[in-house]
């Protein structure tokens, strides 16, 4: 086989090799998350594992691609072969082990256990990247061009892996499907490799047996390290701003993560491919290094204000384009540092993958410094600043001193201009074209959970999505009749869990019922106390002595929490087609809330009108009711009653006033003569389980595995 055409197949396999490896990430995170929570600790947990295996792999890649004797080809094939094993096996694995450890893991524990179910497939992958280009320079004794072109067609695979896995994937073939398809992406490579490449070509042979000599490196090695690091760091930080931004604009939607994940890998993927060309220019590499690196924090930092005005003015799906344009000037950092530092050689993959590991530790302290902790305290245009400010360090460390002044004063130029954009960027980013000039939120919080933002109606918004009203008055025809129907359909309800306290609405309902002795509610996102702080309707739900309020992923509480009971279990859950909202709806966690229940205990979640979601209620309780557009269901008989309805309405009080005026009880107690089945435009309504079964019993179930609406 010519060296040619040996090279072109073995870029073609290494794109399949990024195309499943990035449908490995997407899936596997999603899964981890479901069984040890989705709160921001377990991600910057799942994250870090995934990032340590990959380091280390590298590292072992290195050392392996060291030995003349090794055949680096063959290695790759059979690590290909290894992933996809173990990607066929995955997923039982993960709930195998997490039955057995969700319950007792926490923090550090959980990242332990998430590590070690990781390590093995990211210990291969991260190994591949060194041995072919080991591999490849004893061809042709040319480090930048190797790296770039390697860096670009596996970079290439991951992008393609990312869109397909969010565009059709998922939603075609759920997580185990999916998973399925990656591994046959690995078999088809490691076949590839093993039939057909095995054999080294003879021009590979001849370079090996006589390297080129080895011109001087332009940058120290310890020193590229530390560039390596920081651009790792810079990288992911970038991305985890873009991920807020995104997420915001599109309401939390599941797929637009993978979109804008695609989108960035893309843009690294043709940065790799450019940045041969920026080699072949006049200027030392030092000036190219400094130069490029402004142009991409510059790129980096407008992705934000230019993703909003594109909102208001065309559509926020335009960010994509800015994001690949960021990415493709980003991705020419590491192929120019590696040529910088790196000598052709037999030493070659050991030392790209010790540059690899320090971009790998950079990207893991961005993950956790810039997601765990400056978001936590700082918004987001400040840690947008604060980036920059890092950037400029960086380039004042690499460029001559008139070099950085022309440029850092060209950088705050651009980036001044565009400060205001970042004061009604959410504005922008929610309201999109109905934006004018003088909307402005009501209150705005920010932290490392997301954000929440407070209309001047009272409406509460978290991450872009509508999340219900602040206030607790019960009128006649107002949504509010769901949370206090409870005592409708039941006597006795003395022990209550709340899934999700979002604006405190509903758990300053409950906790002033007249029957109800404790309500334990759990929240995700500590922000929404701040809020409840703020606002008089529901401010004093902080500090009733009856209410537990605990801090968590409301899954994993249940899971760590097996023996507690509940005589009613409230979701006023998030809308069925946003990201984790399957989590909630899913007929493995509504069985985990039926064994919560006491006998004759009852399960109340939003179905957000979706016939999935009640059709798979129906599948696990016997007993379900439709309450609007909430499900209502039971291992008892329900039956609705008119007298005790009435009689708990007038004893009701929150903050010791009436829930509703003596005179419009009446008007209230009128929604029992509404039987009919609800519907879009029509909610005022109730019905039992034969309406639900006769217009939603061929729905399908919604399910860990195939993520519900989540993706298309």
């Amino acid at each position: 086989m010519s060296r040619r055409l040996h090279a072109s197949v073995l870029h073609g396999v290494f794109i399949l090799s990024g195309i499943s490896a990035l449908i490995y990430q997407l899936v596997w995170q999603r899964a981890l998350l479901t069984i040890y929570g989705s709160n921001v600790e377990s991600v910057a947990m799942v994250v870090a594992a995934f990032l340590a295996g990959l380091g280390i792999g590298s590292i072992a890649g290195g050392w392996i691609s060291k030995s003349t004797r090794a055949p680096l080809v063959l290695l790759f094939g059979l690590a290909e072969l290894g992933v996809g094993a173990y990607g066929l096996i995955s997923l039982k694995l993960f709930d195998a082990v997490g039955a057995l450890t969700s319950v007792q893991s926490h923090g550090l524990t959980t990242g332990a256990l998430v590590f070690l179910l990781v390590f093995l497939p990211t210990l291969l992958m991260g190994a591949t990247l060194p041995l072919l280009v080991a591999h490849q320079v004893r061809d042709t004794a040319h480090v930048g061009q190797t790296v770039s072109r390697l860096y670009f067609v596996n970079t290439l695979g991951a992008a393609l892996g990312a869109f397909i896995a969010a565009h059709w994937l998922l939603g075609s073939f759920g997580m185990s499907g999916t998973t399925r398809i990656a591994a046959g992406l690995n078999a088809t490579a490691a076949l590839i490799v093993l039939l057909v490449l095995r054999n080294p070509t003879a021009q590979a042979a001849e370079h090996a047996a006589a390297p080129a000599a080895t011109p001087p490196c332009a940058v120290p090695f310890r020193t590229a390290l530390l560039w390596s690091a920081l651009s790792g760091f810079l990288a992911l930080s970038w991305e985890i701003i873009w991920s807020r931004v995104f997420n915001f604009a599109s309401a939390s939607k599941a797929p637009v993560f993978g979109y804008m994940l695609g989108s960035y890998l893309l843009g690294l993927a043709l940065g790799s491919l450019l940045s041969p060309r920026i080699l072949t220019q006049g200027d030392e590499l030092r000036t190219k290094l400094a130069r490029w690196v402004t142009v991409s924090t510059v790129a980096g930092f407008l992705v934000a204000p230019l993703t909003a005005e594109a909102a208001c003015y065309l559509s926020w799906e335009l960010g994509y384009l800015f994001v690949i344009i960021a990415g493709a000037l980003i991705g020419l950092t590491f192929p120019l540092l590696c040529h910088a530092a790196i000598p052709p050689g037999q030493d070659t993959g050991r030392q790209l993958s010790r540059l690899y590991l320090a971009n790998i530790i950079g990207s893991g302290a961005g993950s956790l410094l810039t997601g765990f902790l400056f978001l936590e305290w700082l918004s987001l245009h400040v840690v947008s600043y604060l980036l920059l400010f890092v950037s400029l360090l960086w380039i004042r460390n690499i460029a001559p001193a008139n070099l950085f002044s022309s440029l850092a004063a060209k950088a705050l130029l651009i980036l001044g201009l565009n400060v205001g954009s970042f004061w009604w960027l959410y504005e922008h980013l929610q309201y999109k074209h109905e934006f004018t000039s003088g909307m402005r939120f009501a209150q705005t919080i920010e932290s490392r959970h997301g954000v929440i933002t407070v209309d001047t109606s009272g409406a509460v918004y978290g991450n872009g999505a509508y999340d219900g009203m602040i206030g607790t008055k019960l009128e006649p025809k107002s949504w509010l009749v769901r949370p206090y129907f409870l005592s409708a359909v039941r006597d006795r309800i003395e022990n209550v869990l709340v899934i999700g306290v979002a604006s405190g609405s509903w758990t300053q309902i409950l906790v002033n019922h007249p029957q109800v002795k404790k309500v334990t509610a759990i929240e995700l996102s500590h922000g929404y106390l701040d809020l409840i702080r703020a606002r008089p309707e529901v401010a004093s739900l902080l500090t009733n002595p009856k209410l537990n309020l605990v801090i968590d992923d409301g899954r994993r509480w249940l899971r760590q929490h097996p023996d507690a009971r509940f005589d009613a279990i409230v979701m006023n859950t998030t809308h069925h087609w946003r990201e984790f909202a399957s989590a909630l709806l899913s007929r493995e966690f509504l069985t985990e809330v039926k064994a919560h229940l006491t006998p004759e205990g009852i399960a109340f979640w939003n179905c957000t009108e979706s016939p999935r979601a009640a059709r798979t209620g129906m599948e696990v309780f016997p007993h379900t009711l439709m309450v609007m557009n909430h499900c209502l269901a039971s291992n008892a008989p329900l039956e609705p009653n008119r007298d005790r309805w009435q009689n708990v309405l007038a004893d009701y009080k929150i903050d010791d006033q009436p829930v509703i005026a003596a005179d419009q009880i009446n008007g209230v107690l009128d929604f029992l003569n509404g039987e009919a089945l609800p519907a879009p435009g029509n909610m005022w309504h109730w019905c039992r389980r034969p309406a639900m079964q006769s217009a939603w019993g061929d729905a399908k179930i919604i399910t860990d595995d195939n993520l519900g609406h989540e993706y298309p």
